[in-house]
């Protein structure tokens, strides 16, 4: 068994839990073959660029970073795994983290690489937070040689050191900046809430000004969102200039790894692993990557509106013919037959 059938059996089994044992089942094969698979295998980087020529041709594309959590209540034996926030139910959890980089450009997503953020207890002297780790996946795929437009991070990732990080390295980026951000603005102290050139009139949905923080000039920019609590105003931070609904549509491309890492815990497997193990996780959390972004071309290829329907047409290749078979045509497809 390899990373395609691996892959494919994930998108293509209708089991609710896709763990080894329902990617056996669906590939034919024993438990200990689907196992083995995650024990030996060694995905690199590398191995998601073909995807890129593949789904986004000569586009331009930002890197977009971002957390997720992966609960595991019960599992205290885990390895890696301690007390968080997990950010999407916003309730505290035993589980294990991920920090993962993909890239867009604005209709398809492809998650290219995920460093684990273990906690500070466990790590001691080692220990790194996730704005370090995202620093080191972002000089990871820089040494791709990827093209890349912008830099996209939530307000997590809103610090110094980062956006230093960033700005001595000229990489252009977007980054959620807290309200309470005092900044000095012609002359006068005041935080970015309080600032009256960022007050959106009723017809304005952004707006930027240019203000000093911790000592140099940046952009920053007030944005107005509307969702299911009503509407609210977001302010970003950039070091680049361009139109201020530019900035908002950088920043709005970091909804795709938020779409990603829904449709990766529902539809599949990411959160699925039974195993103990760290390293064999983690294997698991790839071959959700590559299964990911073999959807993605099935998206492209295909002209579908949606990944949904990308692992609907999966499925109903493995209806029309053998798992085998399936597993070459979606591979053919992927250009990593």
């Amino acid at each position: 068994m390899n990373i395609q059938e691996y892959s494919v059996a994930l998108m293509t089994t209708l089991e609710r839990n896709k763990n080894s044992t329902a990617i056996a089942r669906e590939a034919e094969v024993s438990q200990s073959t689907s196992s083995r698979v995650l024990k030996t295998l060694s995905l690199t980087d590398k191995d998601f660029v073909p995807f890129v020529s593949a789904v986004f041709g000569k586009k331009k594309v930002n890197l977009v970073v971002d957390d997720g959590t992966v609960s595991k209540r019960y599992a205290n034996e885990v390895q890696g795994t301690s007390s968080m926030i997990d950010q999407s139910t916003k309730t505290f959890t035993n589980g294990y983290k991920v920090v993962v980089a993909g890239l867009t450009d604005g209709k398809h997503f492809l998650p290219v690489a995920v460093e684990h953020w273990v906690a500070k207890f466990i790590m001691e002297g080692a220990y790194l937070t996730t704005a370090q780790l995202a620093e080191k996946l972002v000089l990871r795929i820089l040494e791709l040689g990827i093209k890349i437009d912008h830099y996209v991070f939530d307000g997590l990732y809103y610090s110094k050191g980062h956006i230093t990080f960033l700005n001595d390295r000229e990489l252009k980026f977007v980054i959620k900046a807290k309200t309470t951000t005092s900044v000095l603005y012609k002359g006068e102290k005041m935080q970015l809430r309080n600032c009256p050139d960022l007050c959106l009139n009723s017809n304005q949905n952004q707006k930027k000004i240019i203000a000093e923080w911790n000592g140099q000039m940046w952009y920053f920019i007030a944005v107005r969102r509307s969702g299911k609590h009503g509407e609210k105003v977001i302010y970003l931070i950039a070091n680049f200039k361009t139109k201020s609904r530019i900035y908002a549509q950088i920043y709005d491309s970091r909804w795709k790894i938020e779409k990603f890492f829904r449709t990766g815990k529902q539809s599949l497997g990411f959160k699925d692993s039974c195993s103990l193990e760290a390293k064999i996780y983690l294997n698991h959390i790839k071959c959700v990557f590559f299964a990911y972004c073999l959807l993605q071309v099935i998206m492209k290829k295909f002209k579908l509106n949606s990944i949904e329907d990308a692992i609907r047409k999966a499925q109903a290749f493995k209806k029309q013919c053998s798992f085998s078979q399936t597993v070459s045509k979606i591979s053919l497809l992927g250009g990593c037959a």
